[in-house]
C-alpha cells in the first residue's frame, strides 16, 4: 500500500496496494513505501544525528514535522548519537523488532561486504536497538548508537556512509549485479544514507570529495556500470570525476572538468568492472560562476548497471527494471533506449557559506 502521511498526526493512511508490507525505512522524504523504491536513493531521512541523547526519542522524532524533515548525519568531533525510525506498513498488527546501524568510509555502491562488519554500538555496548510501531504508525529506536569521531576526519574518505537494518531481514551475500539492485530498490528493511554537505565557497571555491568504488569478489562476472553526475542549482560552476586506478584493460574512469550550462544537467561515463576491482573516486567541484549556489543545491553521483539483453527477462522477474527511470537516464546521457538497474548514489548538498 502507498502511504500518505497525515500532517495532523503520526498515523499514516493506507490508500493503495503497493506499500512495503512491514516495518520500512525511506530512501528520501518523498518516499511513501513504494516497492520498488523510487529515487533519489541514499538519502534516508530516518537516520537522525543528535549532539546528545534525547529524553524521549519516540515523542520527539515521530511528529509530522519531524517526519517531514531530513537531519544531518555526517559525524563531527566527539560523541555522535544516532537514532533510527521507520513506519509499519503492514495492514494490521504491531511490529516489535530490532534495528542495527552500520557505518563505513564513503562508498558509492553500498554492497553489504563494505559495511556488514562495521556495526555501531549503543552506550551500553549493544549492537541492536528495540523499536515498536502499530500498523500505520512511526516507530523510533529506543536508544541511540554512539559514534566517537576524532578531531580531524580520517584521510581515506571524506564522508561516511550509513546503513540502517531492520533485523527482521537478514544481510544477504550479493552474488550478482541484479541482486544489489534488488536490495536497494525492494528491500525497504534497509535504509541507505549516503549524503554529505559542503560549503561551496570554502577553500577558494573548490571542493574535493573522495569515495570508494568496491566490487565484491562474490559477483559472478563483470558488469557495465554507468557513473552519472547530475547537478541542481549550480549553473556556471564546474565539476569532474576521476578514479585513482585504471581498469585491468588499462582504461581510466574519468569525467573531465565540465562547465555546467543548465539546471539538472548530467554527465556520464560507462565502464566495465570486474569482481574484486576497487578504486577511490574523487569528485571535484569549482565555484566558477559569478554567483554562489544557494543552500540546497546538489551534486549527485549515481551508479547504474547496464542490463545485457540475455538478462532482461531475469531483470524483469527481479522487479528492478523501471522503464521511466531507464528513459530518464538515456535522456540525461543523450543515448538511445537502454535498460538500466540502479545500484546506488551519493548526494552532496551545498550549505550556506560559513554555516
Amino acid at each position: 500500500m502507498v502511504m500518505k502521511a497525515s500532517r495532523a498526526s503520526s498515523l499514516v493512511q493506507l490508500v493503495s496496494a503497493s506499500t512495503y508490507d512491514g516495518f520500512f525505512l525511506r530512501d528520501n522524504l518523498d518516499s511513501e513505501g513504494e516497492v520498488p523504491a523510487v529515487g533519489p536513493y541514499g538519502q534516508c531521512p530516518d537516520l537522525i544525528q543528535s549532539a546528545a541523547p534525547l529524553p524521549d526519542p519516540q515523542s520527539a522524532l515521530s511528529t509530522p514535522a519531524s517526519w517531514d524533515r531530513s537531519y544531518a548525519a555526517q559525524p563531527t568531533a566527539g560523541a555522535n548519537y544516532y537514532y533510527a525510525r521507520g513506519l509499519n506498513g503492514a495492514p494490521s498488527g504491531t511490529f516489535n523488532g530490532k534495528l542495527c546501524l552500520f557505518s563505513a568510509p564513503g562508498e558509492l555502491i553500498l554492497f553489504p561486504s563494505t559495511w556488514k562488519n562495521r556495526p555501531l554500538r549503543t552506550a551500553r555496548g549493544a549492537e541492536t536497538v528495540s523499536v515498536s510501531a502499530a500498523s500505520g504508525h512511526i516507530g523510533v529506536g529506543a536508544e541511540p548508537w554512539v559514534l566517537q569521531w576524532p578531531p580531524s576526519a580520517p584521510a581515506e574518505r571524506t564522508f561516511t556512509s550509513f546503513v540502517v537494518q531492520n533485523t527482521a531481514a537478514p544481510i544477504p551475500t550479493i552474488s550478482d549485479w541484479l541482486e544489489m539492485s534488488q536490495l536497494l530498490t525492494q528491500q525497504l528493511a534497509f535504509g541507505w544514507r549516503n549524503t554529505a554537505t559542503f560549503d561551496p565557497v570554502a577553500n577558494e571555491g573548490m571542493m574535493l570529495q573522495r569515495m570508494g568504488l568496491t566490487i565484491p569478489g562474490t559477483l559472478g562476472d563483470r558488469g557495465t556500470v554507468q557513473l552519472i553526475l547530475t547537478t541542481q542549482g549550480m549553473v556556471g560552476d564546474t565539476v569532474s570525476l576521476l578514479a585513482d586506478k585504471f581498469t585491468p584493460e588499462r582504461k581510466g574512469i574519468a569525467l573531465q572538468p565540465t562547465a555546467i550550462s543548465g539546471d539538472g544537467q548530467s554527465f556520464g561515463v560507462q565502464v566495465s568492472l570486474d569482481p574484486g576491482f576497487a578504486c577511490d573516486l574523487t569528485l571535484q567541484y569549482w565555484n566558477t560562476s559569478t554567483s554562489v549556489p544557494a543552500a540546497g543545491a546538489t551534486i549527485t553521483l549515481t551508479a547504474n548497471y547496464l542490463v545485457p539483453n540475455d538478462r532482461l527477462e531475469r531483470a524483469v522477474a527481479a522487479g528492478v527494471l523501471d522503464s521511466g527511470y531507464s528513459r530518464r537516464v538515456a535522456s540525461q546521457l543523450g543515448v538511445g533506449p537502454q535498460a538500466v538497474a540502479p545500484l546506488g548514489s551519493v548526494t552532496f548538498l551545498a550549505v550556506t557559506p560559513g554555516s
